[in-house]
């Protein structure tokens, strides 16, 4: 049997990824959720009028269930989603909504809501559905999906974003911050950060990492000066886009270690995100390879160093 889609659903993909890893936050199982989701519409598809309809109703089904299975209180230490370069599926951003709704900072809002109101809340705000065709998708009547979605909304309406930088601010305070960084200066990095800003960092259990947020900027710029100058004796490190922001992506060789962004506040950084989770990271496209280069200017070559002292720079160090 062949278990690639038919060419006039597989234009659905990029889609379907969207919604499955906004729901997930992941993207194996994003990725795994939309190949389950095509595998059962090729057993129906004779009888299927709409397979954009059905497709998009199945993956939000087989997303809702995942989310119910899964157990992110037992997850050691802070979990922040899968990052994801520009180059994967599911991140295109062609309007305004979905660019926001990539951001780590609006996926990890979504961990306040239940797997139905952060599907009601997805499929109405971000991908532009009617509350009738929500109401098909998910089962229930439209004033119910309706109340679903008031509920959803009002839950994340205090974590909004308030500071909506100008377009190219962030990238111009990323190449200060991050310039900042390389250097060492624990006061030039300090003076970006806002003065109750946040660091949060992913390591699984796998790696050493902080098992708590670090919250204020000086504590923050004595932790990456420190960070930023023991990687960058082992990693090349490479400017990026994470999740639609300006990032970086530190790599010893071919492996990814760490992947960095941040959430502008103002003209201030002012959450900061550190994935560390080898699970997380081994399906980054390398830096080093040939198919995938560096989406913005500039890498910052490593001398030499030991995996040790990697560990060692590692966020649950400071």
């Amino acid at each position: 049997m062949n278990d690639s889609p038919a060419p006039d659903v597989e234009r659905l993909r990029p889609k379907l990824l969207a919604v499955a890893y906004r729901m997930l936050g992941t993207v194996a199982d994003a990725e795994d959720a939309v190949q389950d989701a095509f595998l059962r519409y090729q057993q129906h598809a004779a009888g299927i009028e709409s397979p954009e309809g059905w497709l998009v109703r199945t993956t939000t089904r087989l997303c809702i269930d995942r989310l119910r299975q899964a157990r992110r209180e037992e997850y050691v230490g802070q979990w922040l989603p899968e990052p994801v370069a520009g180059s994967w599926g599911g991140a295109a951003a062609d309007r305004a909504e979905l660019a926001e709704s990539l951001s780590m900072a609006f996926l990890v809002l979504l961990e306040a809501l239940n797997p139905t109101e952060r599907a009601a809340y997805l499929l109405r705000e971000v991908f532009g559905y009617e509350f009738d065709e929500i109401a098909g998708l998910l089962d229930k009547t439209p004033v119910n999906v309706r109340q679903i979605a008031a509920r959803a909304k009002k839950r994340l309406g205090a974590g909004e974003r308030r500071f909506e930088p100008p377009a190219g601010a962030a990238d111009e305070l990323a190449g200060r911050f991050f310039a900042a960084c390389r250097t060492g200066d624990m006061r030039a990095i300090e003076a970006l950060l806002a003065p109750d800003a946040v660091l949060v960092s992913d390591g699984g259990g796998k790696v050493f990492a902080a098992r708590r947020p670090v919250v204020g900027a000086r504590k923050i710029a004595n932790l990456l000066a420190v960070v930023f100058r023991k990687y960058l004796r082992a990693c090349t490190v490479t400017p990026t886009t994470v999740n639609g922001a300006p990032g970086a992506v530190f790599a010893l060789g071919p492996q990814v270690v760490e992947v960095i962004t941040f959430e502008p506040r103002g003209d201030a950084v002012g959450t900061v995100y550190v994935v560390l989770n080898p699970d997380k990271l081994n399906r980054w496209p390398s830096p080093s390879a040939g198919d995938a280069p560096s989406d913005r200017p500039g890498t910052w070559e490593k001398t030499d160093a030991t995996a040790t002292e990697l560990r060692e720079a590692d966020p649950g160090a400071a």
